[in-house]
């Protein structure tokens, strides 16, 4: 007789083969627990775009040391794929800013430590996957010779049947747990070892019908674990998860063409369409499952056409547009961006499409904005040279007294700066502070260009002459407060005289450099003469109501803070470089030193500007 086959189809919907094996142990021929939980373990799906780095890396971990590395290939590679274009974004977003400000594109620089960390991990998968393979080729010519000596025991177990019946039927089952728990051999030879092995057990069939007291043994077997395959199959249409459902099933049907045929006719159709019956309920709860995942990724590619269609309008609509407004759709951009990769998965047949179309759409922005910054930065560059000849112009007036033309030619040229746009960032502030200063002295001599004044400030250039021998000879008490004191009220005494000259100011260096030797000499802390020479300042500024010269030290203080602020933050940037580093590392020290400099200076500068805001007139 021949084999009885049932026509069963796969898990997955297609017909098996007789070159199935799985390798699972059926010593009793009954489902143990053990063999209920032994089919492929079930990965579950995340939505990898809207993951981190450092999450990325903890998820590829986790896949390593959680599942075998045969079954994870695809979700390592799409966690891979995912982690660069995360890091191809921060780097171009990077980029571009490091480009806004002005930086020369040939010295920008971008490091990720978080790149060297996943290269470890992936490079521990592949170590991994390259064992498993060597590993693998080995148990497959193992698993290979014992198919092969299990088919000379089945050709001789009926050709030289030797033994009594029940010890050949106790062998036969021997011979077939056996060869289903064999496992896989080398393709090359798989199809012609299956061939073999099913035409011997075709003929041992056919040797049973000549025995009928065998072929009892065996029916009464097979129905025994079609039963238990029943059973089970029972239990999996109500298992919470579809796919290990699915697996599972896969491995019942093989079980069924392995070990449950053939059986008496009677139980053969009833049993069959049991099974049947099972395996199309499971199918079904697979297809809810594929109608719904379908539904999601249907939603999930819409939303990301949607974004897309976004960008490129964005892209469109900022043309020709301004600075501030290209600012906003940056940042608009961006979120999109996060909100791309954080949408799950769309239908396999549109991701790469859908993704190239992203990855062209976000391009054809930044071509966009590249030009339009290139563009701007050489109109800042134009309007700087500009600046720069109206700065000309002031100084070759600064020192005129040709009154009534020179007030009208300061007057046009501020009126003309006012109208000339921006200028590079690094050079705004320096040309700025040089062109308000120039035209402050102008105006400070316009101001006093009557006799009486300049009569005025030969007369107090004179006593500041006076007062300045007088202090160079002055001997200070040894007493730190006593000297403070004194230098105090030389320092009131110098600011009460008032202005001299403008050609004659030299003299204010000349009394500083020695109020700075005389406040030395009383041998005070840093931190002392900081403060002191801050009071000084604003009792001076006090006393003259000086709101500019106050107002001037507020924004140098200011910038002062935001360049400690600047620098502070890309030490500690600088820190993250040094994560495995020996604490008694050169480097890592100094930058440790620094940072502490900083953070002190910072301290002084926020309470000094602190001190600057409270002053009163």
């Amino acid at each position: 007789m021949s084999i009885e086959m049932d026509n069963l189809q796969s898990a997955d919907g297609k017909n098996l083969s007789s070159s199935t094996n799985n390798d699972q142990n059926n010593e009793s021929y009954k489902l143990s627990e053990n063999q209920q939980h032994k089919s492929e373990n079930v990965i579950e799906r995340k939505n990898y775009e809207s993951f981190g780095l450092d999450v990325l890396i903890d998820e590829a971990k986790n896949l390593i040391n959680k599942f075998p590395v045969y079954q994870i290939k695809s979700n390592i590679e799409q966690i891979k794929d995912i982690f660069y274009q995360k890091l191809e974004n921060e780097e171009n977003e990077k980029r571009d800013k490091f480009l806004s400000e002005d930086g020369d594109p040939l010295h920008f620089k971008y490091e990720n430590p978080y790149k060297t960390k996943f290269l470890e991990v992936f490079n521990d998968y592949k170590n991994q996957l390259n064992i498993y393979h060597k590993e693998n080729e080995k148990t497959e010519k193992a698993n290979l010779e014992e198919r092969l000596a299990i088919i000379e025991e089945l050709k001789s177990l009926y050709q030289n049947h030797s033994e009594s019946n029940t010890d050949m039927f106790k062998s036969f089952r021997d011979l077939k747990s056996r060869w289903h728990n064999a496992g896989r051999i080398p393709a090359a030879n798989s199809e012609n070892v299956f061939k073999n092995y099913f035409f011997h057990l075709d003929n041992f069939y056919k040797y049973l019908d000549l025995n009928k007291e065998l072929q009892i043994l065996d029916y009464t077997h097979n129905l025994e674990v079609r039963y238990s395959i029943i059973k089970r199959a029972e239990e999996l249409v109500n298992e919470e998860n579809v796919q290990k459902a699915l697996n599972e099933l896969q491995y019942l049907h093989r079980l069924w063409k392995e070990e449950a045929v053939p059986v008496v006719e009677e139980k053969r159709e009833e049993t069959w369409h049991k099974f049947k019956e099972l395996t199309n309920k499971i199918h079904d709860r697979k297809a809810l499952l594929n109608e719904q995942l379908k539904k999601e990724q249907a939603d999930n590619y819409s939303n990301k056409i949607a974004i897309i269609d976004r960008i490129n309008e964005l892209t469109t609509s900022t043309v020709g547009k301004s600075h501030s407004e290209w600012q906003k759709a940056i940042k608009e951009i961006d979120s999109l961006r996060n909100k791309f990769l954080s949408v799950g998965r769309v239908p396999k047949d549109k991701n790469n499409k859908t993704w190239d179309a992203f990855k062209e759409a976000t391009k054809q922005f930044n071509q966009v904005k590249n030009e339009f910054y290139k563009v701007l930065k050489t109109e800042q560059q134009v309007n700087l040279k500009k600046k720069q000849e109206l700065l000309q112009i002031a100084k070759e007036h600064s020192t005129s007294t040709d009154w009534n033309n020179s007030v009208k030619v300061i007057k046009k040229v501020q009126n003309d700066w006012k109208l000339i746009g921006h200028v590079p960032r690094k050079n705004s502030d320096k040309i700025w502070k040089e062109f308000k200063d120039t035209c402050n002295m102008f105006f400070d001599r316009y101001k006093n260009r009557g006799n009486e004044f300049n009569e005025q400030f030969e007369n107090n250039f004179n006593l500041k002459v006076e007062l300045l021998n007088e202090f160079r000879g002055l001997e200070l008490p040894t007493d730190k407060n006593e000297g403070l004191a004194l230098l105090a009220d030389y320092n009131n005494k110098w600011s009460e005289i008032g202005k001299v000259p403008s050609n004659k100011t030299d003299i204010h260096q000349e009394f500083s450099k020695a109020y700075s030797e005389k406040l030395k000499s009383l041998k005070l802390s840093q931190n002392e003469i900081k403060d002191f020479k801050l009071q000084g300042f604003i009792d001076t500024i006090v006393a003259n109501k000086d709101n500019r010269s106050l107002d001037d030290e507020i924004r140098k203080t200011k910038k002062i803070i935001e360049e400690l602020e600047k620098e502070i933050n890309q030490l500690d940037n600088n820190i993250h470089f040094f994560a495995n580093a020996d604490q008694n590392n050169p480097l890592l020290k100094d930058v440790y030193r620094q940072l502490e400099e900083k953070k002190i200076k910072l301290a002084e500068s926020e309470i000094k500007l602190k001190t600057l805001f409270g002053v009163q007139f």
